[in-house]
């Protein structure tokens, strides 16, 4: 209502001005006017409206007398002013001159017009009325118009109706340029008597009523009907903001997180549903996770977690399935015909011929006779080396750390019956593996026992691989020179394990033989060269070459170096090799002796060099097209062997739980690092080591390679506080320097069973010690005397055993125990004394015991240190 009420205020004041600017009447209307006479002219002044306003009783002040003018005096005023032209309401104009305080000497100055042209002339442009004449010469401007420019009116004299008096209010020192038009809000109904106008008199304008004429165009409009309450729309107040966290933090900016329109909410184009086409055949390489098979065939993965768990399989999105059943059986359950692809592991095996396959599919004429493979296994310290020594005409056997063998040999050696190829074994417990390696690649086992000891474990175990490797078994009778030699026992004893001798009419060759004088070792050869007739030996020397690995190694200067044993076909120098997960091309090639070769042919032993690794003793390896191929062969089976790896179960929580309570039941914990010279050799250490069993202390091996001690081997025993056992290998000459700063255990051993006792002592010394006390006398507190540098000395006598000095002691009072220390000072009478007898009395002094009271118990005791056991 406010905003319309001042639109029509505005409207209104508008309108009047565009009628001050209506050009003026003619003369002879001036002239009519001019003749009315003062009375209508006074009443017409004084009947106009006033201007509405709010007035305070309080400061009305009494209106002054009316002064009356002269009828010539309003005739000029009425011609000279321009707001009597107009033909609306007369507006009451103020006679009173503005005063202005002048500048200088206190006196009061009219305002001239020339002041007040400068001060109007921004707002001419606005008003558009023309600029009102100036009076003639010799007459006074008129009161109404002070200088010929309208003024604000003056209050009436006899003011509003409703208050009596003229409307209070601050006047301006400069009239406002709207002062002459007529007030633009409605008047109020005057209270008073209706008096009618008079004849010839215009009657006075009323306001319009709202709505019901325009005021630019004085077109009258329809007035719009009154609406109801009901129909007042409300106005949505803006939302108001929760005081959260960002409040509190003092975070939030209120200038920059001002009310904002909430945007129209996002409505996202409608997609178009696709029809998932899901596959009928599929073709999969194993091992695949469960996410890349629900991909392939177009499912989710939750459907085929749940169909394995409906069949009793609990897998999760990430775990592997290798069982080609399992798999068919989820393409059947969704109408997908599932087909393992094998292309892949076909191409990284090569082939899956095996080496025997391999030469009976061989034609006849391209094979060849090879030189029997023959291992000598048996017992530690039956003579296998010494046969060999007497067979080859070599000394290996001086050259032995500890007389005993530790590591696996191949030779070449000539015979009066033909070449044959030696395998040695060793004979200790830890090297069964070793014997294992030499049985599966070998052609023909030599069992050797010696005649005054008998089968003892090792034999057996000997026994056991030969026969799980299906090789012909034929009997050494070694150390026939003895005086206990007896070959009976040994018959007995072998036909115990179901090798029936022939000379009790059996089918195994058993042959009494000497190392050391050297007989029966020709009939040795003579009977494995009938077995090795009998046997029918062949190979393909013209195809590419295959074998086995018997010992690898790391040298000093060339690097990785493997000992291996061609069984089919040949090796030429510059031939590339793959084995299990590394590959090579061969660089250089030696025999036994040290001598280059540049060709291998079958049943041949040689030393290569040129690889990308240590490969694992035992493994099998090929020859390929070149370098190139063997590298991606390589890589792809380390590829596969990690998948391999990701496809362990994991341990439950209860497993967890477990091993966490098992843990921190066995809270010692022994560190080693392991060096060996050898692969097999550091297999069988590491193989012995962690067969020691115990309760109290685990064995943690934190590395274990071959080759000799380094500086990064110094530098992580430092960090892990291990120590590092040495077998076979030396330290670094760089090596030893750290040894000392970082203050690291080194052991070095040569013999295995020495290496396994060290480690056994270093596990018993990480245990605490037994205490334990043994009683050694008692004596009783008699009286207690004081001192003051000393403190309370015990008067005793001993009643049981011998007190002495350096004891310690238990105070026992009442039957409770009060106090155990060592003895401080042990005195008889003045003098000290080491030890006092049994019915002797003394003085004895307590460290930090002042509590010592008559009738006290002294019980003295040594204390000895017992070594636990694992």
């Amino acid at each position: 209502m406010a905003k319309n009420l001042k639109l029509t205020i505005k409207n209104t004041q508008l309108a009047e001005a565009l009628k001050l600017s209506r050009p003026k009447k003619p003369a002879a209307a001036k002239a009519k006017q001019a003749k009315k006479p003062d009375s209508e002219s006074s009443e017409e002044v004084l009947a106009a409206p006033v201007t509405e306003g709010k007035v305070k009783e309080t400061e009305v002040k009494p209106a002054p007398p009316l002064k009356k003018e002269a009828p010539s005096e309003v005739v000029a005023r009425e011609e000279s002013s321009p707001v009597s032209k107009a033909p609306s309401a007369v507006t009451p104009v103020s006679t009173a001159k503005p005063a202005i305080p002048p500048e200088s000497g206190g006196a009061t100055s009219a305002i001239t017009p020339a002041a007040h042209a400068a001060e109007r002339k921004p707002l001419e442009p606005l008003l558009s009325t023309p600029a009102p004449a100036k009076p003639a010469p010799g007459t006074a401007p008129s009161p109404a118009l002070n200088g010929g420019y309208p003024r604000r009116p003056a209050p009436s004299p006899l003011g509003p109706p409703s208050s009596g008096g003229p409307p209070l209010g601050r006047p301006s020192r400069y009239p406002s340029p709207f002062s002459s038009l007529p007030s633009a809000r409605p008047q109020q109904a005057s209270r008073g008597p209706f008096t009618p106008p008079k004849p010839g008199v215009a009657p006075l304008a009323k306001p319009a009523a709202a709505g019901t004429h325009d005021l630019l165009t004085e077109a009258p409009r329809k007035t719009p009907p009154a609406k109801d309450f009901r129909d007042l729309k409300t106005v949505k107040k803006p939302p108001t903001r929760a005081f959260d966290s960002r409040d509190r933090q003092g975070l939030r900016d209120s200038e920059s997180e001002q009310w904002r329109k909430r945007r129209p909410a996002y409505k996202a184009r409608p997609v178009m549903k696709e029809e998932v086409v899901r596959p009928k055949e599929l073709s999969l390489r194993l091992p695949i996770t469960i996410k890349d098979l629900a991909a392939a065939m177009k499912l989710k993965a939750s459907e085929l977690v749940a169909k394995l768990f409906m069949k009793g399989v609990t897998l999760t999105l990430n775990d592997y399935l290798d069982d080609e059943t399992t798999i068919q059986l989820l393409g059947q359950d969704f109408d997908c015909a599932i087909t393992i692809d094998t292309s892949e592991e076909e191409r990284l095996r090569i082939t899956d011929k095996t080496i025997k396959q391999e030469i009976q599919e061989t034609p006849a004429e391209h094979l060849q006779l090879r030189p029997p493979v023959i291992a000598f296994m048996g017992h530690v310290d039956h003579g296998k080396t010494s046969l060999i020594d007497s067979i080859r005409k070599s000394n290996r056997a001086s050259g032995e750390a500890g007389a005993i063998t530790q590591h696996i040999g191949a030779f070449c050696c000539s015979t009066p019956v033909g070449n044959i190829t030696i395998l040695d074994t060793p004979g200790h417990e830890a090297f069964s593996s070793m014997r294992e390696r030499g049985a599966d690649v070998t052609d023909i086992v030599v069992l050797v026992v010696a005649g005054d000891e008998g089968i003892r474990a090792q034999t057996l175990e000997a026994i056991e691989q030969a026969k799980a490797a299906h090789v012909p078994i034929l009997v050494a009778i070694n150390k026939m020179d003895k005086p206990g030699f007896d070959a009976e026992t040994i018959y007995r004893q072998l036909s115990e394990q179901e090798l029936l001798p022939e000379a009790w009419g059996g089918t195994t060759i058993t042959v009494n033989c000497s190392a050391i004088t050297g007989s029966g070792i020709s009939t040795l050869l003579e009977m494995l060269a009938l077995q090795a007739e009998v046997l029918e030996l062949r190979a393909n020397p013209s195809t590419r070459a295959r074998g086995a690995v018997i010992e690898s190694e790391m040298h000093k200067g060339l690097g990785a170096q493997t000992t291996i044993l061609v069984q089919n076909g040949s090796l030429h120098i510059g031939d590339a090799l793959v084995f299990d997960q590394h590959w090579g091309r061969i660089k250089t090639m030696h025999d036994e002796y040290g001598k280059e070769l540049t060709l291998a042919g079958p049943s041949t032993p040689v030393k290569i060099t040129g690889l990308s690794g240590l490969p694992e003793a035992g493994s099998e390896f090929i020859v390929v097209k070149s370098e190139r191929e063997a590298r991606e062969l390589g890589e792809g089976r380390t590829l596969g062997q990690r998948s391999i790896l990701l496809q362990q179960p994991k341990r439950t929580g209860l497993e967890n739980l477990l091993q966490q309570k098992a843990e921190m039941i066995v809270h010692k914990t022994l560190n080693l690092i392991l060096r060996a010279d050898v692969q097999g050799s550091l297999e069988a250490l590491k193989n012995s080591l962690l067969k020691i069993e115990s309760q109290k202390v685990s064995l943690n091996i934190i590395s274990s390679t071959v080759g000799e001690i380094s500086e990064s081997d110094i530098q992580l025993a430092a960090a892990s506080k291990a120590t590092v056992i040495g077998f076979h290998t030396e330290v670094e000459s760089r090596a030893d320097s750290l040894i000392k700063e970082y203050k690291v255990v080194v052991k070095l051993h040569d013999i295995i069973y020495h290496a396994v006792d060290d480690v056994r002592a270093l596990m018993v010394s990480l245990l605490d010690k037994i205490v334990q006390e043994n009683d050694a006398g008692t004596a009783e507190v008699k009286a207690v005397f004081k001192s003051s540098q000393l403190g309370l000395i015990a008067g005793c006598q001993v009643t049981q055993g011998t007190i002495r000095r350096n004891q310690h002691v238990r105070i026992i009072r009442e039957g409770n125990l009060v106090w155990k220390g060592p003895i401080s000072s042990l005195k008889r009478v003045k003098e000290d004394v080491r030890e006092v007898s049994k019915g002797m009395e003394c003085g004895i002094l307590l460290q930090n015991f002042r509590d010592i009271k008559e009738g006290d118990i002294i019980q003295a005791f040594d204390i000895t240190y017992l070594e636990q056991e694992l």
